[in-house]
């Protein structure tokens, strides 16, 4: 049955602690048999999960969730994880949210109920007022928060001195990004730290010259640069001028 054609149940104890969009909670509470149990989905909660939590104060969640977050970020500085897997765990969470929050948010306005219960009458108003409804400025000043944070655990992490860090300082360069887009199955390797460097070796087939091409670079993580050393083709190591040569040409690509 579609919920927009279901007589909506008034949930008016509910309200006391709902406050804001209540007719909304009241379609979706009442349209499964127990809304402590059974779930109904949720587009904004789905989108706009950490906003949301916020915004209708369920920090536990909200705190749950951005430390996950902060720590799924850990073994891609790690590992060479593909993009895609970090979109992956982002649309898992949205989805877990957008499926569970409605249920989440019913345990939570029963739970503010039962400790209102506890208080004497004229004080439930305030803690009403002080646990329900919704706050804007809670849910962006804990985004706000939330996003400094991630940018710290960037800057931290990003600092290490991994082998996926290093190996990002080239590949995530204008060059780096040429290289890959000019060749076929493009392999990046971390081969060994020098005193003062690391060596990075890139490998692929240009299909522009139907060669297949290594290069060698010397990274410093430390200052974020690399320098070109050596570049073979088929096998062969290049003299000064063609590796000169080969490498302006990628840095008109990029």
């Amino acid at each position: 049955m579609n919920e927009a054609l279901k007589e909506p149940v008034l949930f008016e104890e509910e309200h006391k602690v709902v406050q804001k969009n209540t007719a909304y909670y009241d379609v979706k509470w009442g349209y499964v048999e127990d809304p402590a149990r059974n779930n109904t989905w949720n587009w904004v909660a789905f989108f706009f999960f950490s906003f949301w939590l916020a915004y209708r104060k369920m920090y536990k969640p909200f705190i749950m969730i951005g430390t996950l977050h902060i720590f799924w970020m850990i073994p891609f500085f790690l590992v060479d994880f593909p993009l895609w897997f970090y979109f992956l765990f982002y649309m898992t969470v949205a989805s877990v949210v957008g499926r569970n929050g409605n249920r989440w948010y019913y345990n939570y306005v029963s739970n503010v109920q039962k400790q209102a219960k506890t208080i004497s009458v004229p004080k439930q108003v305030a803690f009403y007022k002080t646990k329900g409804g919704a706050d804007i400025g809670m849910m962006l000043g804990l985004n706000a928060l939330f996003h400094f944070l991630v940018f710290i655990a960037f800057a931290f992490l990003s600092s290490l001195p991994t082998e996926t860090n290093v190996k990002d300082v080239v590949r995530l360069s204008g060059e780096g990004t040429a290289l890959e887009s000019s060749t076929d199955k493009p392999i990046w390797k971390y081969v060994r730290k020098e005193s003062r460097y690391h060596v990075v070796e890139f490998s692929g087939f240009d299909y522009r010259s139907s060669e297949g091409v290594r290069i060698v670079f010397h990274v410093y993580h430390d200052k974020y640069t690399f320098d070109w050393k050596e570049i073979y083709i088929d096998g062969k190591k290049s003299n000064e001028k063609k590796a000169k040569e080969y490498q302006r040409r990628i840095e008109k690509i990029k």
